[in-house]
Order: structure tokens, then C-alpha cells, then sequence
């Protein structure tokens, strides 16, 4: 029996097939993703497919957005890892390599790197369906790390994320929300002590990130200036003058620098991507990952003699958007930089006393990144050991 012939394929029966395929992938992709609304575990990294499904069924959907505070009795958005995992090695030396930790870090991870390996739990607690606003509507505005102990890249962690519940609404209108990653393995020990199996019960907290997203309305305006006492976090000290910058570095990024990071921590935003997708959001250009520019400016300060004693906080606000490719400084703020009349090796003394002094100080050691000209900033921060430091930074206090 002869076999039937298959009707011709034209371009309109091919794209409708192809709508059919998507909108079903779609549609099985808000089914199947977890609501939010309880605390979500899962036993392994969600992969970026499926993560980048859930985005794309959310916007498709159109997640509702609140103008207003978060309703009372609302609950954080919690997402977790079951069991604890190891730092992905191939991640970890891109990113070294990216971040220009040319010197290593003697068995260790940076302070910025495990937001890189956590950040996918960040992006699926913005996909979740509980989470109250349009995904593609969000840039970052600041973070903190805090790390209790020195972290090996050995070790084993487990990964949890929740979304705060305490939305903030800006002089401006906009939205900040907090999403605060954490890690947990052995505690410290004791003097003469073990420390506890990593993921075993009971393990302690040695590394948190609160960092903070700017929801930004699409009916924003320039709007009075907030009164005193009523700034976001952060506004008042960034309104004060800047000490004077001790450049410690010059970096020239590449234009493929957000699509690098991004293949590291799963955040392939469009705006870090390229200038053709940047361009649907304004930029006109690609623009380099805040937290990137973080963990870079921590490379810079440890060549320049920056030793963190533990526990220790990092801190940074993001004050402009950096095109790439670019180029841009790195400096130290209220820092002398070493008397040209000293030798190298009394110089070096002398500047790594200072920076020791001041993560101990009432401010921390400062730092910034500018532009080429130092005329603008892009991002101002602070590293610090002090207990009362850290003891905010925990909301110990």
C-alpha cells in the first residue's frame, strides 16, 4: 500500500506549528513551576532552561505588580538546596580569572564568589509566581556580604535564598526588595575542637549576601527629595563628598565581559548580554554586572593589601550603569597613598598598616570605582572587621 503523501510545509503551517510548540512548552512551564508561596526545596541547582522557561511564562503571563508596600501578614519567598554541594572548580577559576585574582586566594574563595555559584536560587525566587513583580523590571542597587569565617574552596555548603517581605517604595516611586542568599557548613571550631560535618544538623551560618533590587515603576518620577530621616538605606552617606581616590587599578573590560560573568552565576539579564538586546532596554550598549564590578574591586584591594580578618563585612552601592566596553579605576578612599621618599618595602609597610587600621575604624576601609576620569562614580564601598560592624550587618543590632 502506497504510502500518503504529507501536505506541502509553507511558512504559515511551519510558524503556526512552531507557536503551537512554544505556547505548549509555555503553558507546561507555569504549570509545573512550584507557586512560592511555601518554602520551595529542591534537591540539585535548577538548571537555566528550566529557569529561563519559568522567566519567560512569567512575563508571557503578566505578573501583577503592587504599587504598594507588601500587605501585612505577607510571607518571604524561600527557596533552598536539600543537601550540601560543592563549588563548581571549572566555575571558580573562570571567575578568578574574570575577576583578575591573577595571585590566587591560597585555598580559599573570595568574599563576592558564592553569590556566583547561589545566584540561580536568587533568579528562581524572582520567577516564582509569588514574587509580586515583573521580572524584567529590576536593576541592583546594593549588597552586603557578610563572611564569619574563611571559606575553603573545598568545602561543602548548602544554599537557601528568601525574598523579605519588607518591600520599600523610593522618593521616586520605584521598589526595593532584599533577597538574602545564605550558605551554611561546619561551625567553627572550638579552641583544641573539631568542627561539625559539613550539612550535618545544627551546621552554622558562615556566609550571608543581602542584596538589594530596584523594581523600577514605569511611572517613576525625579519627585521631591525625600526629608530627613526618610532616605533608603544608604542615601545619606552617599550624598556626602568622597574623600580624595588613591587609584590602586585600571581595568579595561570588554564588551564581552556581562556575557562572561553571566554564563558564571545564570544571569543572562538581556542587558548584560549584547547591544542588540541591551538596546530594548535603553542601554546602547551592553552593561557590565553590578555584582561583577563588586568582586573585581575585591581582587584590586587584596593586590593592593587589603588581608580581611574574620568575621568581615563588603558593602557597595551602585551608582551608574557602565557600558562596555569600558575602562575604569579603582581607587582607595581616604587612603594615603605610600610617601614617594620611602623605600618599597617601607612604603608597602606603612600602606598595609593603614588598611589594616582601617577596616577597624568606625567607616571600614573604602574603596570606589570610577570612571576613567575619575570624574563620575560607578560604585562606593567599605570592607570592615569591626564586631559592631558585623553585628549590623547580621541585624544583631
Amino acid at each position: 500500500m502506497a504510502a500518503m503523501p504529507l501536505p506541502p510545509l509553507n511558512l504559515v503551517t511551519a510558524a503556526g506549528l512552531l507557536a503551537a510548540v512554544l505556547g505548549a512548552v509555555l503553558g507546561t512551564a507555569l504549570l509545573l513551576r512550584p507557586s512560592g508561596r511555601a518554602p520551595v526545596v529542591l534537591s540539585a541547582w535548577p538548571g537555566l532552561l528550566w529557569l529561563y522557561l519559568q522567566a519567560i511564562a512569567a512575563v508571557a503571563k503578566g505578573t501583577p505588580r503592587k504599587g504598594r508596600d507588601a500587605a501585612a501578614g505577607s510571607k518571604a519567598i524561600q527557596v533552598a538546596l536539600s543537601r550540601p554541594c560543592h563549588f563548581g572548580h571549572s566555575r571558580l577559576r573562570r571567575y578568578l580569572a574574570l575577576a583578575g585574582f591573577s595571585e590566587g586566594t591560597a585555598g580559599a574563595v573570595p568574599l563576592m564568589y558564592p553569590v556566583v555559584e547561589g545566584f540561580r536560587l536568587v533568579i528562581q525566587c524572582m520567577v516564582l509566581p509569588a514574587f509580586p513583580f515583573n521580572v524584567l523590571g529590576s536593576v541592583l542597587a546594593r549588597t552586603r556580604v557578610v563572611a564569619l569565617r574563611r571559606v575553603g574552596a573545598e568545602e561543602k555548603l548548602t544554599y537557601s535564598c528568601r525574598l523579605e517581605p519588607g518591600y520599600r517604595t523610593t522618593a521616586k516611586g520605584d521598589t526595593e526588595v532584599d533577597f538574602v542568599l545564605e550558605c551554611r557548613g561546619a561551625a567553627a571550631p572550638a579552641a583544641g575542637g573539631a568542627a561539625a560535618a559539613p550539612g550535618a544538623a545544627g551546621s552554622a551560618l558562615v556566609w550571608r549576601c543581602v542584596t538589594t533590587a530596584l523594581i523600577l515603576s514605569p511611572r517613576r518620577s525625579k519627585g521631591p527629595k525625600p526629608a530627613a530621616g526618610q532616605e533608603p538605606a544608604g542615601a545619606a552617606a552617599a550624598a556626602a563628598p568622597l574623600p580624595a581616590p588613591a587609584v590602586i587599578d585600571t581595568w579595561r573590560l570588554g564588551s564581552d565581559t556581562g556575557r562572561r560573568y553571566g554564563a558564571l552565576n545564570g544571569d543572562l539579564n538581556p542587558i548584560h548580554l549584547h547591544a542588540l538586546t541591551s538596546s530594548l532596554f535603553g542601554f546602547k550598549r551592553p552593561i557590565a554586572h553590578a555584582l561583577f564590578l563588586t568582586g573585581r574591586a575585591e581582587a584590586s584591594l587584596r593586590k593592593a593589601g587589603l588581608q580581611p580578618r574574620y568575621p568581615v563585612v563588603l558593602s557597595a552601592e551602585f551608582k551608574r550603569p557602565t557600558l562596555l566596553p569600558a575602562t575604569l579605576k579603582c581607587a582607595w578612599l581616604g587612603l594615603p597613598p605610600p610617601a614617594a621618599s620611602a623605600t618599597a618595602a617601607a612604603a608597602a609597610g606603612e600602606h598595609a598598616a593603614a588598611v589594616a587600621a582601617a577596616l577597624e575604624s568606625a567607616e571600614g576601609a573604602r574603596f570606589a570605582v570610577l570612571t576613567e576620569d575619575l570624574g563620575k562614580e560607578v560604585l562606593v564601598g567599605a570592607v570592615s572587621c569591626r564586631a559592631e560592624a558585623v553585628r549590623a550587618a547580621l541585624g544583631e543590632e
